[in-house]
């Protein structure tokens, strides 16, 4: 059995021509960026939250202790490293909670499908890059005056 995936990742040279235009328009791009993600970091946040509600938890939620929800990253903020930008989203690793165990299952426990389809399929990270995509275009349009 292959391992599941777990986590999120965004390629940002699938926006190099529109980070290109933002470039020739002498807009200050990684802090927009950083803006972008910390748009899409929130979005996670809301979704991930959502995903936690008892209802998708094991056994509905009897035996949480709240660990878990405490350790969901809130108000993420863009780190600036060079000529790259990072974000932590989903689950602080450091905090105590199950969050990694709630995306993937365990032999005796079924995964919490909320947080699967938000941490485990290519479709939730299309639905980001789109947003993303959407972002950069406005802030393109922004500039141009249209």
């Amino acid at each position: 059995m292959a391992a599941r995936k777990q986590g999120i990742s965004i390629d940002f040279t699938a926006f190099s021509a529109l980070i290109e235009q933002l470039e020739k328009l002498g807009a200050n791009v990684e802090d927009i960026v950083a803006d972008a993600m910390e748009q899409t970091a929130e979005t996670v946040e809301v979704d991930t939250v959502a995903a936690m509600a008892s209802a998708n938890l094991p056994a509905g939620g009897k035996y949480s202790q709240g660990e878990t929800l405490a350790s969901i990253v809130h108000n993420a903020k863009a780190q600036k490293n060079g000529v790259s930008v990072e974000i932590d989203i989903g689950f602080d690793k450091t905090k105590p909670g199950a969050g990694g165990f709630l995306i993937t299952g365990t032999p005796k426990m079924r995964p919490n499908y909320a947080l699967e389809k938000i941490y485990g399929t290519k479709k939730y990270e299309r639905t980001l890059k789109k947003d993303i995509d959407q972002l950069l275009q406005d802030e393109i349009d922004e500039r141009l005056g249209s």
